[in-house]
């Protein structure tokens, strides 16, 4: 009896955080799909209009870098689904998070409302890197209530389309298309939160903010292109510990 209640006490902590072995063939968790997304690289410009919010694709250049602007809502929705003339637009909700400092989160909810897994489809070959990007606000209170010496700078890059990159990206080891069947992977901090490396009088320290908090605004995701025909990216209603990703600082 002891044994079965350890084995379903571990099974349920996986499924809350979002990893462990609950999972099917395919990566893609045990759980129910909430929406699904194709983000779909063409060699040609689109010029129809696309902005009628139907569908569940956005297209962007197969080579090159497209702007997909961030825009809160109550539920999943493309509202501009052309990235090849300027920046498309997709509509998700508050994951529902606090910002935190890295290494001392503090009573901080880390714990996302929901989570995203992407997996790389369509020609071998091809990959992307998905950066999310946001403009901080700019005075010595952004951070009065996380750090304990005074906010200097933010020592981020700055992104193509203005604002931070995060110190944090879904990258190549994620959307690389080899041959045979590609599965899901977990790129919920990645791309529900931006990582900042933040310059105090007390040192360096990294500070994780999730998208939609009034610390930062006009939250975006800079979709650099490499060829990847299709990257499919699926919102799931289970929960993801953010923090998990914070042993990398």
């Amino acid at each position: 009896m002891k044994t079965l209640l350890t084995l379903t006490l571990v099974l349920a902590l996986a499924m809350t955080l979002g990893y462990g072995f609950a999972f099917a063939d395919n990566g893609a968790p045990d759980a129910k799909k909430v929406y699904s997304l194709n983000i779909i690289g063409v060699s040609h410009d689109k010029d129809a209009a696309m902005d009628d919010n139907s569908g569940h694709r956005i297209f962007v250049p197969l080579e090159g870098k497209a702007k997909i602007e961030l825009i809160e809502g109550d539920d999943f929705a493309v509202l501009d689904a052309n990235g090849t003339d300027g920046p498309a637009q997709f509509q998700l909700p508050n994951p529902g998070l606090d910002p935190y400092v890295i290494g001392d989160k503090g009573s901080a909810d880390t714990m996302s409302d929901y989570s995203v897994y992407v997996r790389p489809l369509g020609k071998p070959g091809g990959w992307a890197t998905i950066t999310t990007c946001a403009e901080l606000l700019d005075d010595n209170q952004t951070f009065k209530d996380l750090l304990p010496g005074k906010y200097i700078k933010a020592l981020n890059s700055e992104c193509e389309y203005g604002g931070f990159a995060s110190v944090e990206q879904v990258g190549q080891d994620i959307t690389m298309r080899d041959k045979g069947p590609s599965k899901f992977q977990n790129v919920t901090a990645e791309l529900l939160t931006i990582v900042f490396q933040v310059e105090t009088d007390a040192g360096t320290v990294y500070v994780r903010v999730p998208i939609f908090d009034p610390i930062i605004e006009g939250e975006y995701w800079e979709y650099d292109n490499h060829g990847l025909k299709i990257l499919q990216v699926r919102f799931y209603n289970n929960q993801t510990d953010v923090s998990l990703n914070d042993s990398s600082y």
